[in-house]
């Protein structure tokens, strides 16, 4: 490029500088030109065609400059950075002309929002506002390229136009839609509406801007009913009853179910999927307006009315048909952080005054019927009930903070039973009634808890992990104390029956006759067996009542006649009084266990008893070759294994 080139831009960057309403700032294009001067020169010969064409664009560019000074100002940083630009290589030569064009797209994007100022100006109240859309669009295209500019100052003015425009077009759109009324429909006026819904989302939000078009058109068609709800709610007319929350709240339900049918088949298509949710979460913060002015002169027993009737609304709302869950406006305001914990207090308050007046009734231990093959303590059923119904409370509201400080609750319901039930246990002997009531409590609530940990109707938390499961830690508790009661039980049954047989243990065997009836001193602990076995089997359940007997069962037999067939010496009269003595017992628990169980004892005492001949042969036979005696078993019908005949006939010293 020659130097009269050079010297003409010169002259456009002079022209450019000496613009009067462009602040004096620029200026520095003069103190700074002899150095761009040079630079634009070191690279004039390689590129004079680019030069060329940005001076012809620079030429055009500037008269349109001369209205915007702040966007003439982002020019004179962009060309600061241009003018500083280092000037070595060919790469950093095509960046600086590069920059340059960035430069003249800037001064044309000026040009352009000055002729959208003026149409819009022109056009955007009358008649024709719906014929900005396309300059409004292409304007909001610019200023979404211009995203990464670093010319912060000519974006800020576009943005700001942008923004200015948006919001003149959509406060027309949603002037249109708030005269729509919901009842006497003409077409006419349906026409109107759908023609503004669709303008309104057909203006997409500007650039930094997040409004929800849809949400917002949704409330304006709502505007009716919103002043209809003030009107009668909301002034100082009857139906302004803050002791009345159930009035609004029905009629809310109402509006619902009358309206969102009209609704749906009006304006589905516009709203598309949103179309349900939308509008029943925008009628219900019409009557979130009413709850949130009534809130803080709530006592506590309005406070209480107001959440039973609010969780009342929600389950109908539920009940709707085709509404579905939203994210209630209203509830919303009863789980803030200060509401919520005062919810809490007086539900809480409420629960443990209730499962105290049940834990001190006299009738605490009655009886009642599980529904299972036993019976419970009458609290226990009541409790179970309260936390069931704790839980229902909530089962339809969709709140996740609201679930999870329900389910603290019902939790600390069970434990606060669990604790009493502990305390409670202490006070009664194994043979009362209420000790194995108690066990059955323990029983009866983990079954219903394992029931409901399957079953989200009572306990609503949105998820647990995969190795977790609700009421987990209670069950355990609950497990772990029943374990100890059933040892307890047990151990005592088992030390006081033996305790019982003391003497009985002591007594000899060498007998001069024998009775037909058991020995005297062994029917004070075969009757205390026989009443435990039968008031157990009434009361406990099947499960706990045949995990204590079969444990106890094998050691009585262990302890009793086990232990008298190792030590004791029998004579004939002695051993049939000890098969009496078996056969009775026996016959107490014959109800409760197998005859296989007590096979092998019985075959014990009848090897025993054998006569003493008979003895003398076997014990012959024995002495020669013991597989001889499995024959004699045979034919008396006794079954046990001849291995065991010896050491048995050994007890008989009257041979």
């Amino acid at each position: 490029m020659s130097n009269d080139n050079n010297d003409n831009i010169s002259s456009y960057l002079e022209q450019l500088t000496s613009i009067s309403d462009i602040p004096t700032s620029l200026q520095y294009f003069h103190n700074e030109y002899e150095q761009a001067k040079a630079r634009l020169n070191d690279i004039a010969m390689e590129t004079a065609e680019e030069h060329k064409a940005i001076k012809s664009r620079l030429q055009k560019s500037i008269r349109e400059a001369k209205k915007t000074s702040r966007a003439a100002e982002e020019v004179k940083g962009t060309l600061d950075d241009l003018v500083q630009a280092p000037n070595d290589g060919i790469e950093n030569k095509i960046a600086t002309i590069n920059e340059a064009n960035k430069v003249v797209i800037y001064l044309e994007w000026i040009k352009y929002l000055n002729e959208s100022v003026r149409f819009f100006n022109k056009h955007n109240s009358s008649k024709e506002w719906k014929n900005c859309l396309p300059v409004y669009d292409e304007l909001n295209c610019y200023c979404s390229m211009m995203e990464d500019s670093r010319c912060e100052n000519l974006k800020r003015v576009m943005v700001g136009e942008c923004k200015r425009q948006y919001e003149s077009l959509r406060s027309l759109a949603l002037k249109e839609i708030t005269p729509f009324k919901w009842t006497n429909l003409g077409d006419d006026q349906i026409e109107a509406t759908r023609t503004s819904l669709k303008f309104l989302f057909q203006v997409s939000e500007p650039m930094f801007h997040g409004e929800d078009n849809v949400s917002l058109g949704l409330e304006y068609l709502l505007t009716s009913l919103k002043v209809q709800f003030k009107f009668h709610f909301m002034r100082k007319v009857k139906t302004n009853d803050i002791k009345k929350p159930e009035w609004y709240l029905t009629k809310t339900l109402s509006w619902i179910r009358e309206y969102l049918p009209k609704f749906s088949d009006l304006f589905a298509d516009l709203f598309h999927e949103k179309t349900s949710s939308l509008f029943v979460e925008q009628i219900c913060k019409i009557a979130a307006l009413k709850l949130k002015d009534d809130l803080p002169k709530l006592d506590n027993s309005l406070f209480t009315h107001h959440i039973d009737e609010i969780l009342k609304f929600h389950k109908e709302l539920n009940n709707i048909k085709n509404v579905p869950q939203i994210k209630s406006p209203i509830m919303e305001l009863f789980t803030t952080e200060k509401t919520l914990k005062r919810w809490l207090q007086l539900e809480t308050l409420t629960s443990f005054d209730y499962l105290t007046s049940i834990q001190s009734d006299k009738m605490r231990f009655e009886a009642r019927d599980s529904g299972f093959k036993y019976q419970i303590p009458h609290m226990t059923a009541r409790m179970l009930t309260l936390v069931k119904l704790t839980g229902e409370r909530v089962r339809d509201v969709p709140s996740m903070a609201l679930n999870t400080c329900f389910y603290t609750l019902q939790s600390d319901i069970l434990k606060e039973h669990l604790t009493f039930l502990s305390e409670s246990v202490k006070n009664y002997d194994i043979t009362d009634m209420e000790y194995q009531l108690i066990i059955n409590s323990l029983v009866y609530v983990n079954t219903v808890l394992e029931e409901w940990s399957f079953d989200t109707h009572y306990i609503r938390i949105s998820r647990f992990e995969d190795e977790d499961i609700p009421f987990n830690e209670i069950t355990g508790l609950y497990k772990v104390f029943l374990s100890d009661c059933i040892h307890s039980l047990h151990s005592t049954l088992l030390s006081k029956i033996l305790n019982k047989l003391s003497d009985y243990l002591k007594q000899s065997w060498v007998l001069h006759q024998k009775t037909d009836f058991i020995s005297s001193n062994a029917s004070d602990g075969f009757m205390i067996l026989q009443q435990t076995l039968s008031l157990l089997n009434k009361t406990l359940c099947e499960e706990v009542f045949l995990e204590v007997w079969s444990s106890l069962a094998k050691q009585l037999v262990e302890s009793i006649f086990n232990k008298l067939l190792t030590n004791g010496s029998f004579n004939y009269n002695g051993s049939l009084q000890f098969r009496t003595d078996c056969q009775a017992f026996c016959r107490i628990v014959q109800d409760y266990c197998s005859s296989s169980f007590f096979s092998q004892l019985t075959s014990t005492c009848q090897v025993l008893s054998l006569p003493t001949e008979t003895v003398r042969i076997w014990k012959g036979e024995g002495n020669k070759e013991l597989s001889n005696l499995q024959v004699l078993l045979d034919e008396k019908n006794i079954a046990v294994d001849y291995q065991h005949v010896l050491p048995i006939l050994k007890r008989r010293i009257d041979v």
